[in-house]
């Protein structure tokens, strides 16, 4: 069974201490076009009952707070429902733009291609959309007849209003990871000569958001929080991360208006375990962006709140086939419940004790992995899209303990040894990762911000500390010589990984500078036929080498390592769209 640092019962509320640092209510509405940001035009409901004016105020369900005072002297106050709430009245402009929004979306073919593709490439990344539900809806929303929608939203049922903000994320989601040798008929979206599938599916994805924005905060539904969740997937997937991460905010305060945050069963057990699942989603990106960009964190959750894998602790001989949630619930209770850990290290003065004892969990849950789940586990008749799943999860649990370390590098010969060594972990397994990826999913940043953050610490301890790890030279070479050729290769179809590149190039010329003897670089050379002149040296690197050596920047290596690396990442990626 893993192993977890604390017993809580339930974490799930912001820290007192925090709220003020993390992401305000100004911030998450700072977009102009919001996800679920009400415009003038919203859809606002007409209280008509005391639970109604309640809501109007603010007020949110709480065992301490006022609406349950006014419960308990005897008036009857309406919860409503946990997915979404009754609209009774709408602007004539509101319904305009509604009905006008739903003519965008494509005929019932491209939309059947695109949803099976979804579900077969896509879906699997964090299993945001119940598959079950969502078909469901589909084929109610086909049910739907030709007056209903010329006078939707108000003729609609409640659950099918938001159903097409979620219908458009998921069809650009779709076309964002089509296969090369994709359904020639998807070209008839295209309406202009130079058109991809991707700008269809940036307009498809404006669409949604545009749809979502017609409900209000009183309005939302577990459908508007699957299509924010789905919008940020769709701004990090295309290197918008900044603007992904305020989306991310608005999903999460969204969620939290909706009670997903509780524990406490509410609505049909479908929904609470629907909304639950969506919850663990949220968290961790929260997390994960925290560690990752530096970014301040809003949740937090109790391991006690996460139920283990159906299937863990089994073989596959003795299983049916694993799902991804099984594989996000596995990674989850094997490293990333750490991550909100991790985070809060800064603020404790002497925190090295702790460290230690999540490096000792973290190995423990490492070697009781279930037998599905281990590297070496017999593969045959695997889908791709379960090896695709378990790769990922061996970069992010690794991921972990590199995230553990990486603070402590300069100071503490243990940490930087951890966190080199988790760094290699990463790069071998996004070695093994891109090996088995096709094309389609060239665009997901999985390839991108663990690869980047794993090569800017192997530069940088080589740079500071070339004697500590001069037998491990070999090792960091080759890794970064891979590594920067498959981010060369995403150059194309990735502008993440285009800086990244442009980065970790740069840092890579100053690892070759320290490590190598000066007589290596001072006069290298390539031949005709491509090869180094110097037999130590590969083309690779001795293209670098002569590139750093003419442009004069042997400048002092001592800051090379940024307190945040991404934040190179994101700033030269910024620049490149500008």
């Amino acid at each position: 069974m893993p192993q977890t640092k604390t017993k809580d019962a339930c974490l799930y509320e912001l820290e007192g201490d925090q709220t003020g640092a993390s992401l305000t209510p100004a911030e998450f509405e700072h977009q102009a076009l919001s996800v679920s940001e009400p415009t003038s035009e919203t859809i606002f409901p007409t209280p008509s009952s005391s639970g109604d004016e309640i809501k109007t105020l603010g007020y949110a369900n709480h065992a301490m707070g006022t609406q349950n005072i006014i419960h308990l002297v005897g008036s009857q106050i309406s919860q409503g429902e946990l997915y979404g709430t009754k609209t009774s009245c709408q602007s004539e402009h509101t319904l305009r733009q509604y009905t006008s929004i739903i003519r965008e979306l494509p005929s019932r073919r491209h939309i059947d291609i695109l949803v099976q593709a979804f579900f077969e490439n896509v879906a699997w990344h964090y299993d945001i959309v119940d598959k079950p539900t969502f078909t469901d809806q589909l084929l109610q929303w086909r049910r739907l007849t030709h007056v209903q929608l010329k006078q939707a939203p108000a003729s609609l049922p409640d659950n099918l209003r938001p159903f097409p903000a979620l219908l458009f994320q998921v069809l650009a989601q779709s076309l964002l990871f089509q296969p090369t040798d994709y359904d020639e008929c998807l070209d008839d979206l295209k309406y202009a000569a130079d058109m991809e599938l991707s700008d269809r599916a940036a307009e498809y994805s404006d669409a949604g958001c545009r749809l979502a924005a017609l409900f209000g905060k009183s309005d939302l539904s577990i459908t508007i929080l699957q299509a924010e969740l789905l919008r940020a997937c769709f701004e990090k997937t295309i290197g918008e991360v900044i603007e992904a991460w305020h989306t991310l905010g608005i999903a999460i305060r969204s969620a939290q208006e909706l009670g997903l945050h509780r524990t406490e069963p509410t609505g049909s057990p479908a929904d609470h375990d629907l909304g639950h699942k969506v919850w663990l989603i949220l968290h961790l990106w929260d997390a994960h962006m925290a560690i990752v960009l530096g970014r301040p964190m809003s949740t937090r959750l109790s391991p006690n709140a996460v139920p283990l894998p159906v299937s863990w602790g089994s073989g596959l001989s003795a299983l049916q086939e694993p799902q991804p949630r099984d594989v996000i619930l596995c990674g989850y209770h094997t490293a990333y419940q750490f991550l909100q850990d991790i985070y809060v290290l800064r603020d404790i003065e002497d925190c090295r004790p702790l460290v230690e004892d999540i490096h000792h969990l973290l190995l423990l849950n490492i070697k009781s992995l279930p037998a599905w789940a281990v590297t070496e586990r017999p593969r045959q008749g695997e889908p791709p899209w379960l090896s695709a799943a378990l790769e990922t999860m061996q970069t992010e649990v690794y991921f972990v303990i590199f995230a553990l370390h990486r603070p402590f590098i300069f100071a503490e010969p243990s940490s930087r040894r951890r966190a080199f060594d988790a760094a290699l972990q990463i790069l071998e397994s996004q070695a093994r990762l891109f090996d088995q990826a096709p094309p389609s999913q060239y665009k997901s940043f999985t390839f991108v911000f663990a690869t980047f953050d794993a090569m800017v610490l192997l530069a940088a301890v080589h740079i500071q500390f070339k004697r500590e790890f001069l037998g491990e030279f070999p090792a960091t070479r080759k890794n970064l010589e891979w590594g920067l050729e498959r981010l060369n290769h995403l150059r194309s179809t990735s502008k993440l990984a285009n800086s990244a590149f442009n980065v970790v190039r740069e840092l890579f010329q100053k690892v070759l500078v320290a490590a190598l003897p000066v007589d290596s670089y001072c006069h290298v050379g390539i031949s005709e036929n491509g090869d180094s002149e110097i037999d130590n040296l590969t083309a690779v690197e001795a293209e670098i080498l002569q590139a750093f050596w003419s442009d004069s920047v042997q400048t002092g290596l001592g800051n090379v390592l940024p307190p945040q690396p991404l934040s190179s990442l994101l700033s030269n990626a910024s620049s490149h769209t500008s």
